[in-house]
């Protein structure tokens, strides 16, 4: 049987770049028979960061390294925030 909503074994997480933890709203997000290219940047809001607004976010697909798309995520950081980081990493 066929799946209509994607393949809740290939969800994807994200990591918000503004507090460099793992989002929890864009956490389970599924992929139908597509899916993003590596280091895809979205757009969500993060429960962490106390915004009202939404931040950037690097998308980590069900295939990929935890390891090596946080150490993206920390390159490209600068590109979207400028304020010190902590590194508050949670994963």
């Amino acid at each position: 049987m066929k799946c209509k909503n994607g393949n809740p074994k290939r969800s994807s997480r994200f990591i918000c770049l503004k507090c460099m933890q793992l989002n929890p709203c864009g956490s389970g997000i599924q992929r139908g028979g597509h899916q993003r290219e590596k280091y895809h940047i979205k757009d969500l809001m993060c429960l962490y960061c106390k915004d009202e607004k939404a931040t950037k976010n690097i998308e980590i697909r069900w295939c990929d390294n935890y390891d090596e798309i946080y150490a993206k995520a920390m390159e490209i950081r600068e590109k979207y925030y400028k304020e010190d980081n902590n590194d508050r990493r949670v994963g």
